[in-house]
Order: structure tokens, then sequence, then C-alpha cells
């Protein structure tokens, strides 16, 4: 079965397929390229045919356009899932990051070398990051350069603060510097960006509060209460229809006023809200992770309880204001 994959994959570019290589190292997924891009376009394309098999022959439009749908969804997920494990890997290490360089810095100032300074402050405390430093003073012990296999470990992860201290630390290995004072500077810059990065979300709390707060309360409670408006109004006019089919009377101011019933049918907006209510706080997921995480990828985890709650709310409010509504005009 991988050769099948296998054969799938070489059928895309191969400037796509390095392109998927960096993403699945930097996702931290062993398998080849070529493997998973064939898994991809089977899932992909292999899932929607039943469904276009299905549906072609009573409803050739709608097969096509659900086909199509699910496809991009497919896609949609394996992109996600990719995205969320490399934001988390990278997130994973920036966390111990500054910690790891001043333990490095101290071993360097110990007397060892830098390979031998990364290796014994890679201790098990620093979970993922230790596990790849180990990894890459092994390749290092074992012959391959030590330049190079630093610049395949900043490949391995998305992160600017890794690639920034990877770098100078690469050009100040080379040049002869101080190995040490650079650690300790980069320790203390990724620690500044981590405070910094817990203020930013402490200041902005409040924006958070106030955007979950207008998205999946505000906004479903003024679409159930506006549903129950445009219902009851709709009953009016049926009632004054019963009574005077004729309608108004044009007599004097009358004649250039004419009372209208409302255009927009109550399913009619009872459909808009849904799709309202879930366009909003969908997006309003998004606004929350990148404020919460700096990360837009985020977004998707909190778009179903974002979606879910707006929901709920709507659905409540609608039942509570149609009992409500219902009591006044018995």
């Amino acid at each position: 079965m991988p050769e099948v994959y296998g054969i799938l994959g070489r059928l895309i570019s191969r400037e796509w397929v390095l392109k998927v290589e960096d993403m699945l190292s930097m996702a931290g997924v062993d398998i080849s390229p070529e493997t998973f891009t064939g898994m991809v376009i089977l899932f992909v394309f292999g899932l929607p045919i039943p469904i276009f098999i299905f549906l072609s022959k009573a409803m050739s439009d709608l097969a096509i356009i659900l086909t199509i749908g699910v496809m991009v969804l497919d896609a949609l997920i394996v992109y996600v899932l990719l995205r969320m494990r490399i934001d988390n890997r990278s997130k994973q290490i920036e966390e111990v990051l500054p910690d790891f360089l001043q333990i490095c810095s101290a071993n360097v100032r110990a007397g060892m070398s830098i390979e031998r300074a990364l290796w014994f402050a890679a201790r098990p405390e620093f979970g993922l990051l230790s596990e790849e430093i180990a990894n890459t003073t092994r390749r290092t012990f074992g012959g391959e350069p030590f330049t190079q296999a630093l610049k395949k470990l900043a490949k391995k992860f998305e992160s600017r603060q890794l690639s920034r201290t990877i770098n100078l630390l690469i050009e100040e290995s080379s040049s002869g510097g101080e190995v040490a004072t650079l650690l300790d500077k980069c320790a203390w810059d990724a620690r500044q960006v981590q405070i910094l990065h817990k203020e930013i979300s402490e200041m902005m709390l409040m924006y958070v509060i106030f955007i979950v707060f207008a998205s999946c309360i505000g906004a479903p409670m003024l679409y159930g209460l506006s549903y129950q408006l445009i219902s009851a109004t709709n009953n009016i006019w049926a009632d004054i229809n019963i009574q005077n089919p004729q309608g108004f009377p044009k007599v004097g101011v009358m004649s250039l006023i004419q009372p209208k019933p409302p255009s927009i049918s109550t399913n009619d907006f009872y459909k808009f809200s849904i799709i309202a209510t879930i366009l909003v706080t969908f997006s309003a997921s998004f606004i929350v992770a990148v404020i919460n995480t700096g990360s837009w990828i985020n977004g998707f985890k909190y778009a179903p309880f974002f979606i879910g709650a707006g929901l709920t709310i709507f659905f409540v409010v609608t039942m509570v204001f149609s009992l409500v509504f219902a009591s006044l005009f018995v």
C-alpha cells in the first residue's frame, strides 16, 4: 500500500513535494513526502467519489457542488491539522528556550565546547527541544558538520526565535567570538519576548471579553428578538387582512401613508439568523486566537465552542421570547 501512495505522490510536481517535505519536517511527521502526498490525494479525491456517484443520477448540479465542497473541506482539514501541529511544536520549544540557552551558556563558561554544552543542556524537562538537540549532537559526533546540523535543526521548527539564535550561534562560533555571552543575550531576548506576549494578552483581555460577549451572546440574542418581532408583526398583519381584506382606507393623510406588511418572512429571517450567527462566531474565534496565541490557525480550535455557544443562545432566546410573545398576544 505505501508503494501505491508513493506512485500517487510522484504525480505532483517536485516543487510541491519539497514544500510538503518542509511542512512534514516542521510538524515532526516521520514519513516520506511522496507517500504523504499520495495519502492526501487519495483522501481528498477518493472520499467524494461515492457522493458524486450517489447523487449524479438524480441531482447532477448538487452532486458537483457537494463533491467540490467535500474536496475543499478534506484538503482544509489536512492543512489545518499540519499547521496546528507545527504551531504546537514551535510553542513547546519557545517556552523552554530561555532556560535551555542559559544552561548552555553556563556549560560553555565551564570550559565545554559548544557541541558538548548543547548535549549536556538537553535535560528531560525540556521535552521536545531536548530530543531534537540530542539528535542534532549525535549527528555532529557522528561526523556531520556542526553548522549543517544546526541548520537542519532550525528547519524542523517554524520559530523565529530559534532560527535567529542558531544563525547568530553559527556566525559567532565561526568567527571565534564570545559564545557564552551570545547565549546569555539570546536567552534574555527570548525571556523578554515571553514577558511581552503575556503583557499584551493581559492588556487585550477586555477586548477578548467584549468580542466573546458580542459574538456569542449579544448577536444571537438580538437575532432571536428580531425573529420574534417579525413573527409577531406578521401575525398581526395576518389578522388585519382577515378582518379587513381591502386594507386601510385611503382617506386624507392615510392616502399618502399606506401601511404594508413586512416583506421579510419569518422562515427567511430564521435561516439568515442561523447563518449570521455561525459567521459571526466563526470570525470571532479567529480574532480571539490571534490575540491570545498570535496565530490565526488556532481559531479552528475555538470555532466549535464559539459556534455551539452562539447557536445555543439563539435557540434558547428564540424559545423564551416565543413564550413571552405568545402570552402577550393571546
